[in-house]
């Protein structure tokens, strides 16, 4: 029996993709999504709420399941002429986002003003209006002291508020720093296209008719996880 590279590279890649999902029903799994360890995420006895999936630019529209108070599983607004009732697995995957372990709800507040490698910054959780008290009151010493430019927003996933927040807050304040999530997203990857062939914007690759794909720096199957 001969196989093709090709042929072989597809078994591979659907044998690491069964093996990665198999592993997530064994520990990390799915229950982070029900009450407990080892709850249930059946959706009997809850209530569609409709949304939007933010995995991309695109924003889809979507549909959570609440059960408990507890969104337990996501599909795409049935009602949408944007993405036809469906989500890609970013829009599945959500709902680890919500309840990574590792995710930060509340301000944490650096108390250790040493820095340095090997250095714990040890933070410590604190209100949100102990964090806007902390940012006014340094905002306006920085103003006081003519040291604006040391001032400088930064702003992780597109909002409604981004306009004002984002982008002409700075500019009121009097500095020029303003940084997006996208100098490590894709916006990175535009600047390739656009300084070489005058291109911005997302691309659109052809995958399926693909005959060889180099990929630098990351394996798209197991390397990504999304923030």
């Amino acid at each position: 029996m001969r196989i093709k590279r090709r042929d072989f590279l597809k078994l591979s890649v659907a044998a690491g993709a069964t093996a990665a999902l198999s592993g997530l029903n064994k520990g990390t799994d799915m229950n982070a999504f029900a009450a407990h360890h080892g709850g249930k995420t059946g959706v009997m006895g809850g209530e569609w709420k409709p949304t939007t999936c933010q995995g991309c630019t695109t924003w889809c529209p979507a549909e959570v399941f609440i059960q408990d108070g507890r969104a337990v599983k996501v599909k795409g607004n049935r009602l949408s002429k944007q993405n036809e009732g469906k989500v890609c697995p970013r829009g599945h995957l959500s709902l680890q986002q919500v309840y990574d372990p590792d995710r930060i709800k509340v301000p944490m507040k650096r108390t250790n003003p040493k820095k340095g490698k090997g250095e714990d910054p040890k933070f410590v959780p604190i209100s949100w209006d102990e964090a806007l008290d902390t940012i006014a009151d340094k905002m306006m010493e920085l103003r006081k002291n003519n040291e604006t430019e040391k001032y400088c927003l930064m702003r992780g996933r597109y909002t409604y508020m981004r306009d004002v927040i984002y982008d002409v807050m700075p500019k009121v304040f009097g500095s020029p720093n303003n940084i997006s999530h996208s100098s490590t997203c894709a916006e990175a990857e535009k600047f390739g296209s656009y300084y070489t062939e005058g291109y911005w914007d997302y691309r659109d690759y052809d995958l399926s008719n693909s005959k060889y794909i180099l990929i630098w720096g990351c394996d798209p199957v197991a390397s990504n996880r999304m923030v």
